[in-house]
């Protein structure tokens, strides 16, 4: 029979930074295990086989999730920030519950590409920490969630988020470059200078008002552009604001790092907004949600780039600080981007490093040398 390996994670969703971790994954399986079969359990299965040329089944669908786990030879939670009980109880269990599911079934089990937490109660803690000390091997995406995992007794390795090593597409493609060949990659900053702008839910009612306020006074000097990563959610968010604003169509992970490359800074929400500024070597500010935002800052400024700005997005924003802010990073654009490009090195070959160690064991423990 041949390999056959069973991804789960939040795919399908049209959630961009988690498809770019996605497909590194993947990229990187098939490097090391080239005829191997890979399903990837999907909210949407076609988007996910036309994205990233794998078989998809429903992740809704437990007659289809039991027959694929009844015929793998592996089972792997993917990149994203699962395991963890802020968004429900309910969708953490959903996760955890697949890892038990696959490993009734024998099948080894790798948490790959993980984010760990926040987790508010001790049932969610205890459901988490069964489920890492039964997997062969955790690959995790920050610190914390290392040291988190490492002191409930995981197999655990420390790495990075895995779309840092997303490929930049070329900028001078006009099509979309989904793979699907068509339609323009719309909305992306032009000529003078722009604000790439990532929000999604989240924000307080005074930071939404403030945020309102700040970019009614940067549009003075900037095109505002949109970069949603998840449309259907952040959409909404940007609605909220009742400002003019051009929206970049994204179709797929590469839209949007396209489009990235085309805005000069960068007010972030999403994680994923400032891995692919940091890809791109765009200066930018954060606006935080969840402690893995102010981690993936912190982690920037301890590989040798720079210190940049973040405020909560549940607390009182500064508007003038955050407008100032915006100004300062584009006066000192060049040097903050020579800095962000060593980060981006340093981030790229630790991202590769723990990756690769983890395919090792995969392709070992599945007979492939």
């Amino acid at each position: 029979m041949a390999t056959t390996l069973v991804i789960a994670g939040y795919y399908g969703f049209g959630n961009w930074g988690d498809e770019a971790a996605l497909a590194v994954l993947i990229r990187y399986l098939r490097e090391a295990l080239p005829h191997a079969r890979i399903v990837v359990l999907s909210h949407d299965p076609a988007q996910t086989a036309r994205l990233h040329g794998t078989e998809a089944i429903s992740r809704w669908n437990l007659f289809e999730v039991r027959w694929a786990l009844a015929r793998a030879s592996g089972f792997l939670l993917g990149p994203g920030g699962l395991l963890q009980d802020v968004t429900s109880a309910r969708s953490l269990l959903y996760y955890v519950g697949l890892v038990r599911l696959a490993q009734r079934y024998h099948l080894p089990t790798y948490l790959i590409g993980q984010g760990i937490g926040p987790l508010r109660s001790q049932r969610s803690e205890r459901w988490v920490a069964k489920a890492l000390q039964r997997a062969r091997l955790v690959l995790v995406r920050d610190r914390a969630s290392f040291e988190w995992a490492k002191a409930h007794d995981a197999r655990v390795l420390l790495g990075e988020d895995l779309a840092m090593l997303s490929p930049l597409p070329n900028l001078t493609l006009t099509l979309s470059a989904c793979g699907e060949g068509t339609g323009e990659v719309r909305g992306a900053g032009g000529e003078g200078q722009s604000l790439g702008l990532s929000l999604r839910p989240g924000l307080s009612p005074h930071t939404k008002e403030a945020l309102r306020r700040a970019l009614r006074t940067l549009s003075a000097d900037f095109e505002l552009v949109f970069l949603p990563f998840q449309a259907n959610q952040d959409l909404t968010a940007l609605k909220e604001l009742a400002l003019p604003i051009t929206v970049v169509e994204a179709r797929c992970p590469s839209d949007l790092l396209w489009a990235m490359q085309r805005v000069d800074i960068v007010l972030g929400m999403r994680l994923h907004s400032l891995v692919f500024a940091s890809l791109c070597g765009v200066p930018f500010c954060a606006l935080s949600y969840d402690p893995k935002i102010e981690s993936f800052v912190h982690r920037i400024a301890e590989v040798g780039g720079p210190s940049l700005s973040w405020w909560r997005a549940t607390e009182a924003l500064d508007e003038r600080a955050l407008t100032e802010q915006i100004y300062e990073l584009h006066s000192q654009r060049a040097q903050l981007q020579e800095r962000l490009h060593q980060a981006r090195t340093a981030l790229q070959a630790s991202a590769h490093e723990s990756l690769s160690e983890a395919i090792r064991l995969i392709a070992s423990d599945l007979g492939v040398r």
